[in-house]
């Protein structure tokens, strides 16, 4: 393909860059471009094209290819963190920490508003956690599809790391939900009597045994799960947009996502 050419996303045949359709197949090359850097979903749509993706992932896949965009993949990880962060905030609740520290606000005689420090500490996982785990995670989410997408392209992938990023933004949806169910089965687990929150030993003993338990297990086993169907979407989407054949679409994906499963579920879950 020449600098007086591009390449159709349709059929891949080279066409000229003065053309708007392309000749051989009929498809809208100028209606493509307009879409892939002017598409801003809102909110109702975001969840429309969530909810598409996961019932008609080829079809969807094809729009996702046309109509990137980032807004759906932040959402996610945004659900994703602040349900992580929870989950922490409902880890240091079962294992019974006790803040005795209290402030009062107001005349302690009349009116006034006692606050503790574990209802501050609430606030804190509920307001401050989500989003540094949001900026950690974005960070390592914008430098993994990088890498992803670079593998993808030395094994044949016609896809831009942007429409990559727009297929893997919605893919770790079934994550996000799997950390949901995280919290109900963090809840279910053992509880401890740590008390004073300065009792490290005590506190990093009981998270051991609380991750030892049958429920956390099956919770491992399920984020497993969770991440193998996010695994088969995302490849579902390279393929189609990238134009791979099912083998090389399914190892752009699986390499690096299975290595980070293993050293954050299976090492941590098994001790290998």
């Amino acid at each position: 393909m020449s600098e007086n050419t591009q390449k159709c996303p349709s059929c891949t045949e080279s066409v000229p860059l003065e053309y708007s359709v392309c000749p051989f197949c009929g498809f809208g090359l100028l209606e493509y471009e307009l879409k892939k850097f002017a598409f801003k979903p809102k909110l109702k749509e975001v969840f429309i094209r969530l909810y598409n993706f996961f019932r008609h992932p080829f079809k969807t896949s094809e729009e996702f290819g046309v109509a990137t965009e980032s807004k759906g993949g932040n959402l996610i990880l945004l659900i994703f963190s602040l349900f992580l962060s929870l989950r922490f905030y409902v880890v240091m609740f079962k294992a019974g920490l006790q803040y005795s520290f209290l402030i009062v606000l107001g005349n302690p005689e009349r009116f006034h508003i006692n606050i503790t420090i574990g209802l501050i500490l609430f606030f804190v996982t509920l307001l401050l956690l989500p989003l540094m785990i949001w900026i950690i995670y974005k960070l390592l989410f914008a430098l993994g599809t990088w890498i992803i997408s670079k593998i993808a392209a030395m094994l044949g992938s016609d896809a831009s790391t942007k429409q990559f990023r727009t297929i893997v933004g919605y893919s770790i949806a079934p994550v996000a939900i799997g950390e949901l169910l995280g919290i109900i089965f963090t809840l279910l687990g053992p509880s401890g009597n740590v008390g004073s929150p300065d009792n490290f030993q005590q506190f990093a003993t009981y998270v051991l045994n609380l991750y030892d338990s049958i429920w956390m297990t099956i919770f491992s086993v399920i984020m497993i799960i969770m991440w193998i169907i996010m695994i088969v979407y995302a490849t579902i989407g390279l393929r189609t947009v990238g134009r791979m054949s099912w083998i090389t679409a399914a190892l752009a994906i699986a390499l690096p996502i299975g290595l980070f499963v293993f050293f954050f579920y299976v090492y941590g879950m098994f001790g290998i």
